[in-house]
């Protein structure tokens, strides 16, 4: 029986998405005709379509001999051997995104086989592993591409978004530093009047002064917090998902290294009663975002999730989130 067996032979067609995308930009490997693979040491076996399509964790023969390792996206057809669909280093969800997001760019004509062989030492050194790099090493290689009018569209969208936020925050800083100024001049009219009250009145124009200097750190931060929130949603597009965005809750507290569904987690515990979760395996493995959350305690936050557009609220419904804001 093939599911189940310890030692597996699985077809990698030449013309299909493991070959053209999968293998080129993960392993360095593209194979020039559809070649039987033969894979070892396979375990954690899975059907994701009974009898149909399955998951399974092998080893194979790479490139100079290499001893590698992935897991194999594999479909029973009518193929000699169970094709290969897709394969993975890592089995992560950031990863069947990532092999989305190549396929498409592919089949769209933006990037070739022969980009992902090239950009292979890039995955290797885990600098095009998300959304964000690899959009970044997109453009950074590609930047003819910019020119294009679906590209130009994009770009032109962004930008617009972005500029309407920023001239946002720069309406609500005019706001702030004229409140303050005229705060300000209220206390000079007040110092002029009387020379006993010169010492509280410098005082108070001190802190007048001091409350405005604080106001414009806190704006520039505010205005540097939606930019990063801008680049996630330009990057979910690309993967074809939409960023759902739950603000205006005070974060109570952060717990971290707590076990939930099989992994290790980090929740955040808000003032309203509710909670979020992070998976660190798989979207923190740097501990940046339960760093930053830790630093937002007792702070007004947003959190963001990424939903597939084609199912909508599918993993913020179940109370996860990908990063956090101040607000």
């Amino acid at each position: 029986m093939i599911f189940g067996s310890q030692n597996l032979t699985v077809d990698v067609v030449a013309h299909h998405h493991a070959n053209l995308d999968s293998f080129p930009f993960r392993y360095g490997i593209h194979y020039p005709k559809t070649t039987a693979l033969n894979l070892y040491d396979c375990e954690d076996y899975e059907w994701e379509i009974h009898n149909k399509k399955f998951k399974v964790s092998a080893k194979f023969v790479g490139n100079g001999g290499k001893i590698e390792e992935g897991t194999f996206v594999l479909w029973i057809t009518d193929y000699p051997n169970p094709r290969v669909g897709t394969v993975m280093r890592n089995e992560i969800e950031t990863e069947f995104f990532l092999s989305a997001l190549i396929k498409s760019f592919r089949e769209a004509g933006k990037i070739t086989t022969q980009d992902l062989l090239d950009w292979h030492e890039f995955y290797l050194r885990a600098e095009a592993n998300s959304f964000e790099q690899f959009s970044a090493l997109y453009f950074s290689k590609k930047m003819e591409d910019k020119t294009s009018p679906e590209s130009r569209l994009f770009l032109e969208q962004s930008m617009a978004s972005a500029n309407a936020d920023y001239e946002k925050l720069i309406a609500q800083k005019d706001q702030t530093i004229a409140k303050l100024k005229a705060a300000n001049d209220e206390i000079v009219g007040i110092y002029t009047q009387t020379e006993g009250e010169l010492a509280d009145t410098k005082k108070e124009l001190h802190d007048a002064n001091t409350t405005v200097a604080e106001k414009n750190n806190q704006l520039d931060e505010l205005s540097l917090e939606n930019e990063r929130l801008q680049r996630e949603i330009n990057a979910a597009k690309l993967n074809g998902s939409m960023v759902t965005v739950k603000d205006g809750q005070i974060l109570a507290s952060v717990e971290t290294n707590v076990m939930y569904r099989g992994s290790i987690n980090t929740i955040l515990y808000f003032d309203d009663g509710t909670k979020k979760t992070i998976k660190i395996s798989t979207f923190d493995r740097d501990l940046s975002v339960t760093r930053k959350a830790q630093s937002l305690v007792g702070k007004r936050v947003k959190t963001t999730c990424w939903d597939p557009i084609s199912a909508p609220g599918k993993w913020s419904s179940q109370g996860y989130f990908r990063n956090i804001y101040e607000i």
